[in-house]
């Protein structure tokens, strides 16, 4: 009984609600605030299907690959704000009491503390971006920099659009159609397009190797490690990584669950399943149509979570499901939740074992070392730098000098979110994010104390109808502009997957606006729980793809409702209306002050983003795109201009200047030592020294464009730069095999066998390390130092380090050395990922 009075209750909030029109009209709210704040709720919904497109990834973040979509981010926060105290200050005048007081508090809300510390952060990395450059590349940094602003925009003005039960249903649903259609688009490439590179990699590798723009000599580490993430590896859809994808994927297997969740237990009418027992409501709740058409989608967002072989998002997966499941029983939660996870973990992994592939599973423990090694690196760096760490975009060059000498890899970010952010901030931004997240649980806490039994939601601040609409009409215009530009998506995976997530968006919309408050907190909080855990041991902190669905589903549990009380609206209680009201020039004053003032602050950062970071970087990418279309047909003069436009239009970034610097090298060596090329290939090597901080991964570039030249020519001068520059690269990347071994050739070819000797034994301990078959000498290519004239003319010679060491060192590089690893097709071991 006092189940169904509830039911009836909530029933009745739900029909009462009031929607943004409604308030418009009641309190003679300006129009033009009602069309900002519609356009701000299509936006919202545009932002989740861009970034299902455009996801990028962390080095496409400092690339400026992201910039567009923190305009978005910007132009979302300046609608929602500039408005903001205008509904605040209607709706809070429509007590009739009068009992009410506008200010800052009022007007933009009283949970403003998750704000200024979301702000305060993204300063701060702002902030540090200036302050590590140099030694850092600013425009990585600054590209960085701004995607942490964009964070801060998207969470204030969200928690402002999504206070009402409709517009939180609609945005939940959109992520979970997006989860559905990258689900789909995932197993598309796992059973058709997968399958074709792979035959196309083992019948012709050097020209798959070419269209994926890789430098792997034959027989060499670098092609093994693409052999076998191409024929191990799984499916990324639009992401660069499987990893980024998954944390994606495990929203189209928690939401439904979530659904299952709520709907079993339930007995239906007319169900052959109708009666008191337990077995019988379970099966009856699951045999209704929307049960099994949610139990099949989350059957395909499991199996495409599966092909991505990701372990950790399986593991945050079922901590998701564990929670959507067990969390808010009324009969001993914790107890029951503690003996569901161990059941529930103790069922996947004895699943995985029998049915997972063995290798896969036996390289779990080598793929947490890792981690591990990861973030021990980063924590001797935060020693060291504790102020600003590496600084935004910077991680990626300075990592390599704290990488243990047991790791290998050179990666873009510690895996982990904490980390990355104490890698991008230093102490200060990890305590902002300690902050903002013991604010944020406080807030959850508290609105789910308040909402215990009651369905009650805040007033409609937008209508969410607009929000699906902004979806709709960016789907559309995606394609439409794919289809214009001649760069077709992938069409054959967007006829399967449109269609479906589509269809998971109706059925989801449908099904979640049955759904109390509760419910809806508790799947949102299951999906941020899962993607989280993920996130621990796994990259993605900072791909727009996977922190845009972190950030709305945190803006949905700490949402900002407009303050509406239980008094009589001021038109029906005889209230003078709001801009014309003598007592209410005050009032009126302050809020247009606070509008301006949102106005101002974002109009201001979008013109500083385009001034300072769209416009150079665009120019120049566009710029150098042209010069590669021109080098690529043999228009030298066109290429020579373009690269030369490229590098003035921006002065901060160095891609341009690397790229110009490499094509005068082949220029050099293809067509002669003609003086005039080879001072502008000298005037190209000394702008990138000047921008690239201190990076040796473009010091090692630019001592191999020396080492080229001195194959070619053997001049002096080109080997004594060479050996400065990757001297310098092996100063800051003191664990890199091939570096050490190519810095001790260079020294045997000057003439100091002793260094020579001393950096060959290093080369040989490092290669021992880890028990890594990368590391193998055999495998481990470096240019060969010595004048080889027209045979180097058409591409650098490169042989093995062992094979090197032999010849000039009179060393055998590997004791009880086996025969010649080969790394091609069948013969590929397996890595780790």
């Amino acid at each position: 009984m006092a189940k169904a009075k509830r039911r009836l209750k909530h029933d009745r909030s739900r029909a009462t609600e009031p929607s943004i029109a409604t308030v418009a009209h009641t309190l003679s709210v300006p129009a033009w605030a009602i069309l900002c704040r519609r356009c701000a709720a299509a936006l919202l919904g545009a932002m989740v299907v861009y970034t299902a497109y455009f996801p990028s990834d962390s080095l496409q973040v400092e690339s400026g690959d992201a910039l567009w979509f923190t305009a978005l981010a910007l132009i979302l926060w300046t609608t929602t704000l500039a408005t903001q105290p205008i509904l605040a200050a209607a709706t809070a005048f429509s007590r009739a009491d009068g009992a009410h007081r506008d200010n800052a508090t009022t007007l933009l809300g009283r949970g403003l503390l998750i704000d200024v510390l979301v702000w305060n952060l993204a300063l701060w990395m702002m902030l540090a971006a200036l302050a590590t450059c140099p030694p850092g590349n600013l425009r990585q940094a600054t590209n960085e920099a701004w995607f942490w602003i964009a964070a801060a925009a998207v969470i204030s003005a969200a928690r402002r659009l999504v206070c009402d039960r409709a517009s939180r249903v609609m945005l939940l649903s959109l992520l979970f159609a997006v989860a559905i259609g990258s689900s789909v688009h995932a197993l598309h490439q796992q059973w058709f397009s997968l399958p074709q590179m792979r035959v196309e990699y083992l019948s012709n590798p050097e020209a798959t190797l070419q269209a994926a723009g890789i430098d792997a000599p034959r027989g060499s580490a670098q092609r093994m490690v693409f052999a076998n993430r191409l024929l191990d590896g799984g499916p990324t859809a639009n992401f660069a990584l499987a990893n980024s994808l998954a944390a994606v994927l495990m929203i189209a297997v928690v939401v439904p669950i979530g659904l299952l969740r709520r709907s079993t237990g339930r007995s239906q009418p007319g169900s052959p399943f109708q009666t008191e027992s337990h077995a019988g409501r379970f099966a009856a709740g699951l045999l209704t149509p929307q049960s099994l058409a949610m139990g099949l989608l989350a059957l395909v967002g499991a199996a495409a979570l599966l092909a991505t072989h990701s372990r950790s998002a399986l593991v945050a997966c079922l901590c998701g499901v564990i929670w959507v499941w067990f969390a808010g029983r009324t009969h001993k939660p914790w107890a029951r939740g503690l003996i569901a996870a161990c059941i529930l973990s103790a069922v996947g992994i004895t699943a995985l074992m029998l049915f997972g592939d063995d290798e896969w599973m036996s390289a779990a423990p080598a793929s947490l070392e890792f981690r591990l090694h990861y973030w021990k690196s980063t924590l001797a760096m935060l020693i060291d730098h504790p102020l600003f760490a590496a600084g935004p975009g910077g991680f990626r060059a300075a990592y390599l000098q704290y990488r243990l000498p047991v790791a290998n890899e050179t990666i873009a970010d510690p895996h982990n979110f904490v980390f990355e952010t104490l890698a991008a901030g230093g102490f200060i931004a990890g305590g902002l994010l300690l902050a903002t997240g013991i604010a944020c649980a406080k807030v959850i806490r508290i609105a789910s104390i308040d909402a215990d039994g009651d369905d009650t939601d805040g007033p409609a601040a937008t209508d969410a109808a607009w929000i699906g609409s902004g979806a709709g009409v960016s789907l559309g215009l995606i394609w439409l502009f794919s289809l214009a530009s001649g760069q077709l998506l992938d069409f054959q995976a967007g006829v399967f997957a449109v269609p479906v997530a589509i269809a998971a968006w109706w059925s989801a919309n449908r099904w979640l606006g049955t759904r109390s408050t509760a419910d809806l907190r508790r799947i949102e909080i299951g999906c941020l729980v899962a993607i989280l855990t993920h996130l621990t041991v796994s990259g993605g902190w900072t791909v727009p793809g996977v922190a845009l669905p972190i950030w709305f589903i945190l803006a949905m549990l700490c949402r900002l409702p407009l303050p509406i009380t239980s008094g009589t609206a001021g038109a029906d209680a005889g209230e003078p209306d709001l801009r014309t009201t003598a007592d209410s020039i005050d009032r009126t004053r302050t809020v247009f002050r606070l509008a301006l003032a949102a106005f101002v602050i974002g109009a201001g950062l979008l013109l500083t983003l385009r001034s300072a970071s769209i416009d150079p970087v665009q120019t120049a990418q566009t710029a150098l795109a042209n010069a590669t279309d021109a080098a690529g047909q043999g228009l030298t003069q066109r290429a020579d201009r373009e690269s030369q436009r490229a590098i003035a239009a921006d002065s901060w970034d160095d891609s341009a200047s690397i790229w110009r610097s490499q094509w005068l090298c082949g220029r050099l060596v293809a067509e002669g030592d003609d003086p005039r090329v080879r001072d502008q290939w000298r005037s190209a090597i000394q702008i990138t020294l000047d921008r690239c901080g201190d990076n040796p991964l473009a010091w090692r570039a630019l001592g191999d464009q020396c080492l080229h030249l001195y194959q070619r020519f053997g001049l002096s001068d080109d080997l004594q730069q060479a050996e400065q520059l990757i001297f310098q690269a092996m100063a800051g990347n003191p664990t890199d095999l091939s570096l050490v071994a190519q810095a001790a050739v260079i020294a045997d070819q000057q003439g100091d066998r002793q260094t020579a000797l001393t950096l060959a034994k290093r080369a040989q301990g490092l290669s021992k390390l880890g028990d890594n078959i990368v590391r193998d000498l055999g495998l481990q290519q470096i240019y060969v130092v010595r004048k080889l004239g027209t045979s180097a003319a058409r591409s650098p010679q490169r042989r093995p380090v062992k094979d090197l060491f032999r010849e000039r060192l009179g060393q055998i590089a590997e004791p009880g050395d086996t025969a010649e690893r080969s790394n091609d097709t069948a013969n590929t071991v397996k890595l780790v990922e």
